[in-house]
């Protein structure tokens, strides 16, 4: 399925990787509609995407129901029906299950499976079979590591929460799972880490593009460790 002409929304889309996938979206012909936390982050993304003035930019909180389903109605009013989705919406944390408490897990549950589940709920009525929807989980869903404890459970329940929404929406559902993601923010996060095991942002915004458009994928969680897509169920 071409993409040209097509309405994505992107959430998250001021993120460390929202920038590659909105200029790769554009780049491909789609209006692409975007959303941000902090007022902070939309003046950032002017400097870090290329086609930042190409992208309609809504603050919107998709914690919260009311705000994700009034969030809708503008998009429907504005630009009509959304084709497809992409759920960037989330952020990386530190914590073993010793110094996570109950607020912090439940915010990093929030962050990561409440968002990408009231924004598909909320957009689930433009969603067909033509329509794409691509969620982000994480290799760490897959194969949990020490120390990040809350971040691998809520990327696990967007593992699960896509391939619950496949079985009952027409639209393909479909997740991608990377490993580290190589964008200049994880590098100033961790200078001492290995970047060869990282995940180029160019690999990963391909794989998302493959997933919106190719209408025989569905159901996938697309495990991305060094550049590698690898289907993990």
């Amino acid at each position: 399925m071409e993409l040209q002409n097509a309405t994505v929304l992107v959430t998250g889309a001021t993120g460390n990787i929202g920038p590659y996938v909105t200029d790769q979206l554009v780049d491909q012909g789609a209006d692409v509609v975007g959303t941000y936390v902090t007022e902070t982050a939309r003046a950032d993304v002017e400097d870090r995407a290329e086609y930042a003035d190409a992208v309609s930019y809504y603050q919107v909180d998709l914690t919260d129901q009311t705000a994700a389903e009034d969030f809708a109605e503008t998009v429907a009013d504005e630009h009509g029906s959304v084709d497809h989705i992409v759920g960037l919406a989330g952020g990386f944390s530190m914590g073993s299950v010793s110094d996570t408490d109950g607020d912090a897990f439940q915010a990093t549950l929030n962050r990561h499976a409440t968002t990408a589940f009231l924004t598909v709920k909320a957009f689930a009525n433009h969603l067909g079979e033509q329509s794409g929807v691509v969620l982000f989980s994480s290799d760490r869903a897959i194969d949990p590591v020490g120390g990040t404890l809350a971040y691998d459970v809520g990327k696990g329940a967007v593992r699960t929460l896509t391939e619950s929404l496949d079985i009952e929406l027409d639209a393909r559902v479909n997740a991608v799972a990377p490993f580290l993601i190589d964008v200049p923010g994880n590098r100033e996060a961790m200078p001492d880490a290995d970047f060869s095991e990282w995940t180029a942002p160019e690999v990963i915004v391909d794989e998302v593009i493959h997933l919106l458009s190719n209408q025989g994928v569905r159901g996938q969680i697309v495990q991305m460790t060094g550049g590698q897509p690898e289907v993990a169920n």
